[in-house]
C-alpha cells in the first residue's frame, strides 16, 4: 500500500529518473524507448517529488525558525527567572538583614529597658528606705512628744482633782476644758482610773456630766461621797448644789 513513508526516499526516487530521462534524452531515443504515457507519467511524478521536496525545505525552514524563536524564548525565560530568582535572593538577603539589624534593635531596646527598670526600682526602694527612716524618727519623736504631753496632761489633771473641796464633785469635761483640752474628757477618765490606787488624790469627787457615778468602783465612790456629805438620787448627784468650777484655767 502507498504511505507516506515512501517520501523519506524522494531524494533518491528523484535522482533515479532525473539520471533516466537525461540518458534517454541524451541518446535521442525517447521515443523508441519510452512511450509519451509515460515519460508524461516520469515528468508528473518529478513535479510531484519536487513539490515534496520544496513542501518539505518550508516545512524545515519553518520549523528551523520555529524552534529558533522557541529557543529564544526559552532562553528569555530562563533569564527572566535568573533575573528574578537573583532579584529575591538579594530581597531575601536584604530582609534577612533588616531582620537581623530589628532584632539587634531589639535586644538593644529590651537591655536598655531592663536597664531603666532596675535603675527605677533602685530609686524606688532607696526612697523607701529613706522614706522609712524618716518616717521612724518623726514617730520617735510624736511618740516622745506625746509621752512628755500626756506626762503633762496627767500632771495638771491630778493637780486639778487635788483643788477640789470637800462635799464638791467637778465633771470630767469640766477638767478637760480647765486644762486646755475641752475635748479630751475621756482622756481625763484614763488618767483618773489608772490612778486609783492614789489615796492622797480624792479621785472620787470626779463624775460624768450627767451626776451619774458609775463605772468600776463606784460603789465604794458612793460610799465615800456620802461620807462628805453628798447624797446620790439612783446614782446621780446634783451638780447645782454640789458641783464647782475652777475659776483660773491652768
Amino acid at each position: 500500500m502507498f504511505s507516506l513513508h515512501f517520501f523519506r526516499y524522494w531524494d533518491k526516487i528523484f535522482w533515479i529518473v532525473f539520471a533516466v530521462m537525461g540518458i534517454s534524452v541524451a541518446a535521442g531515443g525517447v521515443g523508441n524507448l519510452i512511450s509519451f504515457e509515460f515519460f508524461l507519467i516520469l515528468g508528473v511524478f518529478m513535479v510531484i517529488i519536487g513539490a515534496g521536496k520544496l513542501a518539505e525545505e518550508i516545512s524545515k525552514h519553518k520549523l528551523t525558525n520555529y524552534q529558533d524563536d522557541l529557543y529564544k524564548k526559552i532562553h528569555q525565560i530562563s533569564q527572566h527567572l535568573e533575573r528574578t530568582f537573583n532579584l529575591a535572593d538579594s530581597y531575601k538577603n536584604k530582609t534577612e538583614f533588616r531582620l537581623y539589624k530589628l532584632d539587634q534593635r531589639r535586644k538593644r531596646m529590651e537591655i536598655k529597658t531592663e536597664r531603666s527598670y532596675r535603675d527605677i526600682a533602685r530609686k524606688i526602694i532607696e526612697l523607701e528606705n529613706k522614706t522609712n527612716r524618716i518616717s521612724k524618727i518623726v514617730i520617735e519623736r510624736e511618740r516622745r512628744r506625746f509621752e512628755l504631753e500626756g506626762v503633762d496632761f496627767a500632771e495638771k489633771v491630778l493637780s486639778l482633782v487635788k483643788r477640789i473641796p470637800r462635799g464638791k464633785v467637778v465633771t470630767y469635761s469640766e477638767i478637760a476644758k480647765t486644762v486646755g483640752k475641752p475635748r479630751a474628757s475621756r482622756a481625763v477618765g484614763k488618767v483618773i482610773s489608772s490612778n486609783v490606787h492614789l489615796k492622797s488624790i480624792p479621785l472620787h469627787r470626779v463624775v460624768k456630766s450627767n451626776g451619774k457615778v458609775m463605772g468600776s468602783g463606784a460603789k465604794k465612790r458612793r460610799t465615800l461621797l456620802k461620807k462628805e456629805g453628798i447624797k446620790t438620787d439612783r446614782w446621780k448627784i446634783n451638780l447645782k448644789k454640789h458641783g464647782f468650777v475652777f475659776v483660773p484655767k491652768i
